[in-house]
């Protein structure tokens, strides 16, 4: 029988989410250990009143983890969380972490610290979501002090009524085709929507840095377990890199050289 692994986190799912806990693993493979609580699940109710149950739940949803050792726990919501602003996202979260004894964060506020870590300063908005709640996501951004220079749904493009109907090769044909601004992230949110085997295929040739809210969230839960040394996998490794190449450039000299290294 195997050992038990020397960290564990917990990860909180919506309910039909069926993306989430597969990226996570393909980015943090076996250490942290990662479990999962789902949700409630709100038959008959549309997506806004949806969104406001969830804040609703998260706490209780946290608690039926009972007296898992956990260095950790992630919401893996974004949407939910921006009608809340930064500043109630992080006071809602500081208030479970305390009551809770662990570290307590949200999707949202993992890609909030990402970027500042990274030190980016201006985004793109790229979402799998109608437009009242594009609104929502780009006040959220900019009252976390970032320049949002567009702002859009991608699910009238892609045909698709929600996140969960999104292909992997309809993303990475919509990545192909859009052209960003030069110094500017984008950014794909909604944890519902695949995205990393899109963003591997294009990243060594995208012309901007690309993220998405479950590189973000991988990048959290790697960073509670102090034995991993955050390495995740290979693919959490080489997206990560290019974020920090891109990072380390201040002007589009040193952007070409992330594409012409010689």
């Amino acid at each position: 029988m195997s050992e038990r692994p020397s960290a564990a986190v917990g990860l909180i799912v919506p309910p039909a989410n069926p993306t989430l806990e597969v990226e996570i693993h393909a980015l943090t493979g076996q250490s942290p250990y990662v479990y999962t609580s789902r949700l409630p699940w709100f038959p008959g109710e549309d997506l806004a009143a949806r969104n406001l149950l969830y804040l609703d739940s998260y706490l209780d949803t946290a608690r039926r983890f009972g007296n898992l050792q956990l260095a950790g726990i992630l919401v893996g919501c974004t949407g939910s969380n921006y009608r809340l602003g930064p500043e109630e996202d992080r006071r809602r979260c500081a208030a479970a972490s305390r009551e809770l004894g662990i570290p307590f964060q949200t999707c949202s506020l993992a890609v909030l610290e990402l970027l500042q870590r990274l030190g980016f300063q201006r985004i793109q908005l790229e979402l799998p979501y109608p437009d009242w709640l594009i609104a929502e996501a780009e006040a959220y951004w900019l009252a976390a002090g970032f320049d949002v220079t567009v702002s859009r749904s991608i699910l009238a493009t892609l045909g698709s009524s929600d996140a969960y109907g999104i292909q992997q090769a309809e993303i990475v044909d919509y990545l192909t085709s859009i052209a960003p601004p030069p110094q500017t992230v984008v950014l794909l949110s909604g944890t519902g929507m695949l995205t990393i085997a899109a963003m591997g295929q294009v990243v060594q040739s995208f012309p901007a840095p690309l993220i998405s809210s479950n590189l973000c969230a991988a990048d959290w839960l790697l960073r509670c377990d102090p034995a991993s040394s955050h390495r995740g996998t290979d693919q959490y490794r080489q997206l990560l890199a290019r974020l920090e190449g891109f990072a380390r450039c201040s002007d589009a000299a040193g952007v070409d050289n992330l594409f012409n290294p010689f």
